[in-house]
């Protein structure tokens, strides 16, 4: 009996898919196109991890029910809503088992054992579902459904209910001791009225006119947890563990193979939940085995989307509660590790990884570091040590190779394909792949020192070998290799010896790509032309780190690490222009760069893909909510398909990228951007747009307005801004990193309006404004009668103060003068001894060198006036640095002050007395000649050298050496203090404690070079 149902389901499916079937194919992609999900777990701020019912509200926010309690999601932030003891507005249950958007904002809420509440957005609490007389709809609600009207149908532990909103009060649709009224796990309004329910005894109806629900008659189905009407009038049937069921339009039930209880892709899983996409693609969600996509348009499809634990971007877990698509098409699975998100219509951009849900069809590493599409269309990927795997679309296999010896632990970066098919491999030296039987040999091709080879290219007969030391050509008809180095200063050899990309456009001078810039070579003359950056020069290379090679409109695009090189010819030369990140560009560090088929070239970078028109005039780029994963890309690693797909290789694996799909304009659904929480002096505003408020009223203190739109693709990438009109002059951007909150504290009074703007990126970038009108209230003081009076009251103070003012005015005068005087003669005394402070040694007493140096001016010129000359003492005390290093410096401090004072008592009053520094002190004798400066000097050294000089209780005998200097008018003061300098040292050389007269030795000694 199943095969005969099986059978007319075949025909009834196949009749349809024909004419789908001739207007397309297949996608070559279908076994390796997975879908990657966003999931929201407790770490995102979900008040329990495992999620038990989710939809969209009215006003596009996500509702998400879990076993701790609901949350509410704009995008951007989760608002929790839990069970509070002694609040009757809360929650009666944390854990929430069913969920449905009422019109205006409202939700109603099934709990598992509080029964059912209505959650009013006006007031922001959870109002209890009034009972008709009699009725007990139950504790325990496990499904809610739509009415057709503002209601909802109600599922519970005691049968089934409407609820009716206009009235706030729930009626009984079942008969007391009816098979429904023991409990119904589902229910399902269809648009004519009808209803169906299910239930621990199999699928129940009730039709417009009838009076009660009556059992359907049904193959043995069991328990029933899920009702869909889907596509061409098809009743969908879940039961709790034998599969999936439909009823045909003619109200036969059939059960296709693979959603029979026992088929892989179900395992006698409960079937929780069904959703409808909009173009007829069923989702049902499982208990325990991910969730299924059933396509009907092509036959019958399923396909199951599970969790995978090596792959973060798969389904969150495997238990799924309940399924929803929200308005803009993407789809929201409840499980038991989170809510998970997809756009399951994104079909332009993809990645193939190690972790694919069929492991047949898993890469063996995860980070792509070769790339080649061969003849035949087949995928050639290198891959970490010395592997290899090749994807067939056509055969829908995968086969994988690891290289053996040497090669084994070397990155796979080279391909090339020879005529004979035969495809050659880059590793440790060269390796030949027989692409049938996946054979390998080395190929004899004598390269030094095993090296790496990193790129691979024919031109003509030529073997192009790329190496980090050099470029070879191998002609394997003569058996020649050249080998190509860089040598310094000669501009016809290769930029650098790292050859990262070698390319051939077929006129036998293929382009090479270093770390040092671009070349161009010439097999026939064996040189090479250099393009470099010149900073000087505006038309080089922006950048010498160089990639990838492409030829575009009639131009030569280079990928950089400064940007997209884009080169023209003209005058036969090469200019280039530079398109970076200030043309719009994802990333000035360019990993790779491709040309499709309509000559827009797309780059891969750091942190993006960019896609250039290929005149180099416009930038889009592509973002997160277009599809792209957060991995990155490496250097040249990019290929495309024989049907125009663009693929890159990365850390994350094999990235596919449709670019007509991907620039093609996608229906977005109905986005709204509104605010979701508004808050005043920490209190929460009652406040929902969608439930016919359309102002905003505050006091203006403490006010944060929350806002979001809600595009729940990429949430994080949106770009938010707020203007206040009537208050703020320019719109106020927020950091993409923090929740967009429009915050103001003290508001005056008035009517304003807060205008909303959320910028969205991507390949097809849009702006949604929204302008809501604010009123602020006006406090006492800012009514106009209020502000007459202040002003009169402020005028009399004002006068008041004045007069006041002129009074202490006056006095303040008077004692501000008394207090100058007196102020004018400390300043007057203060600079007094400051004076003495800038002229006199502070431990001495004596004049400072500033002083002595002054005094000797004053004494040349006296001396040019008067034709008498001075003289000048230098004297030092004998080993000081021993009485400093055995009395220590305080001693030494004492001793200077001790012979400072007995010099500077012997001497004349006309005489000055200096420290010149350290131990060493100078003589200025004024009027003086030689004879008398060195008998007073003479005489000062005796009674120093008599004299014993006490310092706490030990006795110091000190002497000194000293060099008197005559000195005229004519010669310069700084020449004086050498000459007498030089006589004191000569005196130190003749053994200390003594004079010596500067002599002619001292003059000759001046014009000695210093150091000598």
């Amino acid at each position: 009996m199943r095969q005969f149902f099986l059978c007319l389901l075949l025909l009834a499916v196949l009749s349809v898919a024909r004419p789908a079937m001739a207007a397309g194919r297949p996608d070559a992609w279908d076994g390796w196109r997975t879908t990657r999900f966003l999931t929201l777990d407790a770490t995102s701020g979900l008040p329990h991890a495992t999620t038990t019912a989710i939809v969209q509200g009215s006003d596009a926010l996500m509702w998400i029910g879990t076993r701790g309690g609901l949350a509410r999601y704009d995008g951007q932030r989760l608002k929790v809503f839990r069970q509070l003891s002694r609040d009757h507005t809360s929650l009666p249950d944390n854990y929430i088992r069913a969920l449905h958007a009422l019109p205006q904002g409202g939700m109603l809420v099934g709990t598992n054992v509080g029964g059912a509440v209505r959650f009013d957005p006006v007031s922001n609490a959870f109002v209890a579902l009034q009972g008709a007389a009699g009725v007990g709809m139950g504790t325990r609600i496990l499904a809610i459904a739509s009415d057709g009207q503002d209601g909802a149908l109600i599922a519970s532990d005691h049968g089934v209910f409407r609820y009716d909103a206009r009235r706030n009060r729930v009626v009984s649709l079942v008969a007391p001791g009816s098979d429904l009224a023991e409990g119904a796990f589902t229910v399902h309004r269809d648009p004519d009225g009808t209803i169906y329910a299910g239930g621990d005894k199999g699928l129940f109806v009730r039709r417009p006119h009838d009076r009660a629900f009556s059992r359907v008659a049904t193959p043995p189905i069991g328990d029933v947890w899920a009702i869909l009407r889907g596509g061409q009038g098809r009743l969908w049937i879940g039961t709790g563990s034998h599969g999936i069921f439909v009823q045909l339009r003619d109200g036969r039930f059939v059960q296709p193979r693979a959603l029979a209880g026992d088929a892989p892709l179900v395992g006698h899983r409960t079937i929780r939940a069904f959703a409808l996409e909009g173009d007829g693609t069923i989702w049902a969600a499982t208990d325990g085995m991910g969730v299924l996509r059933i396509r009907t348009d092509l036959g019958l499809a399923v396909y199951a989307m599970r969790n995978i634990p090596a792959n973060h971007a798969s389904l969150g877990g495997d238990t799924v509660r309940d399924v929803t698509i929200d308005r803009t098409g993407r789809l929201w699975a409840a499980t038991d590790v989170g809510a998970s998100q997809t756009d399951p219509t994104l079909d332009a951009i993809f990645t193939v990884t190690n972790a694919m849900p069929d492991p047949r069809r898993s890469l063996s590493d995860r980070n792509v570091r070769g790339l080649m599409v061969d003849s035949r269309d087949r995928i050639w990927l290198g891959l970490s040590n010395g592997m290899i795997d090749r994807i067939d679309r056509a055969a829908g296999t995968m086969r994988h190779l690891r290289l053996n010896g040497r090669h084994a632990g070397q990155d796979v970066k080279a391909f090339v394909e020879m005529p004979d098919g035969t495809v050659l491999v880059g590793a440790r030296g060269i390796v030949a792949i027989d692409p049938v039987t996946f054979a390998e040999r080395n190929v004899a091709v004598p390269l030094p020192d095993d090296l790496p080879v990193i790129a691979l290219a024919r031109s003509g007969d030529l073997l192009l070998i790329g190496t980090y030391k050099g470029l070879f050509t191998w002609e394997a008809r003569t058996r020649r290799l050249r080998h190509y180095r860089h040598a310094d200063g000669d501009a016809t050899t290769i930029a650098n010896n790292e050859v990262i990309n070698i390319v051939d456009f077929g006129d036998g001078r293929p382009w090479i790509a270093t770390p040092g810039g671009l070349s161009r070579f010439d097999p026939a003359t064996g040189r090479f032309a250099v393009y470099r950056n010149d900073p000087a020069d505006p038309t080089s290379l922006p950048q010498n780190y160089t990639g990838s090679i492409v030829r575009s409109a009639g131009a030569l695009w280079v990928g950089t690490y400064g940007g997209v090189a884009r080169g023209t010819a003209s005058a036969h030369q090469l200019h280039f222009r530079a398109i970076t990140e200030a043309e719009g560009l994802a990333n000035d560090n360019v990993a790779a760069v491709l040309a499709d088929r309509r000559g827009q070239v797309w780059t891969t970078g750091a942190s993006g893909i960019s896609v250039i028109d290929p005149q180099g005039r416009g930038v889009r780029v592509v973002s997160q909510r277009d599809g792209l994963p957060f991995d990155a890309y490496n250097q040249r690693v990019a290929a495309m398909t024989h049907d125009g797909d663009l693929l890159f290789g990365g850390t994350g694996g094999l990235l596919v990228l449709r670019p007509d799909r991907m620039l093609a304009a996608r229906p977005t659904g109905s986005l709204t951007l509104a605010p979701t929480d508004i808050e005043q002096d920490g209190r929460t505003l009652p406040f929902s747009l969608f439930a016919g408020q359309r102002v905003i009223r505050v006091d203006g203190h403490a006010l944060r307005v929350a806002f979001a739109l809600t595009d729940y693709a990429a949430p994080q990438e949106i770009h938010y801004r707020y203007r206040l009109a009537g208050f703020d002059t320019d719109w106020v951007g927020l950091p993409d990193s923090v929740p967009a909150t429009a915050i103001y504290t003290n508001l005056p009074g008035g009517d304003y309006v807060l205008e909303l703007q959320a910028h969205i990126p991507g390949v097809h970038p849009r702006v949604v404004t929204t302008a809501i009108d604010m009123v602020v209230a006006r406090a006492w003081h800012e009514r106009w009668y209020v502000r007459l009076a202040m002003a009169l009251v402020a005028l009399a103070a004002v006068f008041g103060i004045v007069h006041l003012r002129t009074m202490v005015l006056r006095r303040r005068t008077r004692a501000l003068e008394r207090t100058i005087e007196q102020r004018t003669g400390e300043l007057r005394a203060a600079n007094v001894t400051l004076s003495q402070l800038a002229s006199t040694d502070p431990l001495t007493g004596l004049a400072n060198r500033r002083t002595l140096l002054a005094r000797l001016e004053a004494a040349r010129a006296t001396a040019q006036r008067s034709g008498r000359g001075y003289a000048l003492a230098m004297l030092d005390i004998d080993h000081f640095k021993r009485i400093n290093d055995s009395y220590g410096h305080h001693t030494g401090d004492q001793v200077i002050q001790a012979v400072a004072a007995r010099i500077a008592d012997g001497v004349r009053a006309v005489d000055c007395v200096a420290r010149y520094g350290g131990e060493e002190l100078a003589i200025l004798f004024a009027d003086s000649g030689a004879a008398d400066a060195g008998a007073i000097t003479e005489r000062l050294r005796q009674a120093v050298a008599r004299a014993v000089i006490e310092v706490d209780g030990t006795e110091i005998g000190v002497t000194l050496s000293a060099g008197v200097a005559a000195a005229t008018g004519d010669e310069p003061p700084v020449d004086v203090l050498h000459r007498a300098d030089l006589a004191m040292y000569r005196a130190k050389r003749a053994g200390r404690n003594r004079i010596e007269l500067a002599d002619d030795r001292d003059v000759a000694g001046m014009d000695v070079p210093v150091g000598a």
